[in-house]
């Protein structure tokens, strides 16, 4: 019986997730489909994504439509054996991708109609090949079971290296949108910005803004770790988000001893404010 195979969700840089679908078996003959959706953390469809599915026989590209979705099918039918699918996902310097893998059987139809070979009979006696004909045919038999598996060997030589160059193609433009955003980079800007903030509080906008970035880091690395650990994208990232949250009270507390390090208040006048931030009302 043929399953539907659902291949783990994959997140592209915290934008959007990739999901494909696929049978876990085909029979000979039949041609792969794979179905994709391409959605943000908060399930709303994302269109016009880049799509590119390596197939065992062949490329094939497509974008999704404007519900997130698409579908495609194999160029050619699949052979016996076990193979898998690898789907790339791209838009706005933005990726990511899937992998899913199946298994082909022999064809349950072929058996059925292959005719069956009876040996004709003359005078009661069954006619067979002499030996040197039966050595020919086994031979010819190995000959073309041979040209077969190395002109599947070479296909599969010929798909695996299209998949690295992707692979390596993917990791460039990476590493050349990290190199062309580095100056547009949070911290970068934020130091651009409190340039022209009055020195007396410079100070305490550049300390914020690290406590931020350390609870961000410490986020990722949280993410990272459970992604190492076998967690799916979604769990990771529900990490991620319960490690980056910050209370009011922590930030209160934080700014607090801001301003008394920097000199625009004392413990004193810190110590009449409330747990809230704020002071108390006379009567």
């Amino acid at each position: 019986m043929m399953g539907l195979f659902l291949a783990n969700p994959a997140w592209a840089v915290e934008d959007f997730m990739l999901t494909i679908s696929s049978l876990s078996e085909y029979e000979e003959g039949q041609h792969s489909i794979v179905h994709g959706k391409t959605m943000t953390l908060d399930e709303e469809p994302v269109s016009k994504v880049l799509i590119s599915v390596y197939f065992p026989s062949g490329i094939i590209k497509t974008s999704t439509n404007s519900t997130g979705q698409f579908s495609v099918t194999s160029p050619i039918p699949v052979e016996i054996g076990e193979d898998d699918i690898t789907v790339y996902a791209k838009k706005d310097n933005r990726y990511t991708s899937a992998e899913i893998t199946y298994k082909v059987t022999e064809s349950k139809t072929k058996k059925i109609q292959e005719p069956v070979t009876k040996t004709p009979k003359i005078t009661g006696k069954k006619i067979e090949l002499d030996p040197f004909s039966k050595m020919l045919q086994e031979i010819e038999k190995q000959k073309n079971d041979e040209v077969k598996r190395e002109t599947s060997l070479k296909e599969k030589q010929e798909i695996d290296e299209k998949r690295q160059l992707a692979k390596e193609d993917l990791q460039n433009d990476l590493k050349e949108s990290e190199r062309r955003n580095e100056a547009h980079s949070p911290r970068n800007v934020f130091y651009k910005f409190i340039q022209e903030v009055d020195s007396s509080v410079r100070g305490i906008f550049w300390q914020q803004f690290l406590f931020t970035e350390r609870i961000t880091n410490q986020a990722a690395e949280a993410k990272n770790d459970a992604l190492k650990e076998g967690k799916s994208s979604f769990e990771a990232t529900k990490i991620f988000q319960k490690k980056a949250a910050v209370s009011q009270k922590e930030v209160i507390e934080f700014n607090k001893g801001l301003s008394i390090t920097h000199g625009n208040s004392t413990s004193g006048i810190q110590n009449l404010f409330d747990e809230n931030g704020k002071l108390p009302r006379t009567e």
